[in-house]
């Protein structure tokens, strides 16, 4: 089989089997083919993108958005997967920062899906397509986190609690450090109200 071959055929595997593909990406460190996934996961969104950002008035900038888009999520991608790496070690899980990079790149692939949802939400009225939009960007956003728990516990040999704990400390971290900050501050501006 090609090299195009077995890409495709892991790109299906992750939308459609992704216990078995997780494990797999991981286990032979797929990173060049992540890649691959992750830019076409961010691209193809970002250009289909170009018209609706033409319709608002800010086209001109559409490139420097877009490679803001594309460097930020490489970055994001990047520190992500070695946040998760570390905490999914914390928690017990065995296996390499390398192969959980590969399984995350891939993990990103339904984020496609945003290019028709955004040429389907164009041809509704102009009051449903703010709806259309949201409800299908938040269902590919759900799904691209329970691929992210397959792709921990592929990597890493853990239970789906642990995975899920693993993609979840760091959202419940920042939570907890903005309920902390928003309480320092108001503790703080407290005594000088008056009353």
């Amino acid at each position: 089989m090609t090299a195009m071959g077995r890409f495709l055929e892991n790109v299906y595997d992750v939308l459609f089997q992704p216990g078995a593909a997780m494990r797999l990406i991981a286990g032979q460190r797929l990173c060049g083919q992540a890649l691959a996934a992750f830019l076409l996961s961010t691209l193809i969104p970002a250009v289909a993108g170009y018209y609706p950002a033409q319709a608002a008035g800010i086209g001109k900038f559409y490139p420097v958005i877009l490679l803001l888009q594309l460097f930020g999520g490489l970055f994001f991608w990047f520190v992500s997967s070695a946040v998760l790496h570390l905490i999914a070690e914390f928690y017990g899980g065995r296996g390499s920062a390398a192969g959980l990079f590969a399984a995350t790149g891939f993990a990103q692939l339904p984020r496609i899906l945003i290019a028709p949802l955004v040429v389907l939400a164009m041809l509704l009225p102009a009051g449903a397509m703010p709806l259309f939009l949201g409800l299908g960007i938040l269902g590919i956003m759900v799904w691209v986190l329970v691929l992210e728990v397959s792709a921990v516990k592929g990597a890493h040999e853990l239970s789906g609690a642990k995975a899920i704990l693993v993609v979840l400390t760091p959202l419940l971290t920042l939570l907890a450090a903005f309920v902390a900050l928003v309480t320092l501050i108001g503790t703080a501006f407290l005594p000088a109200w008056p009353g």
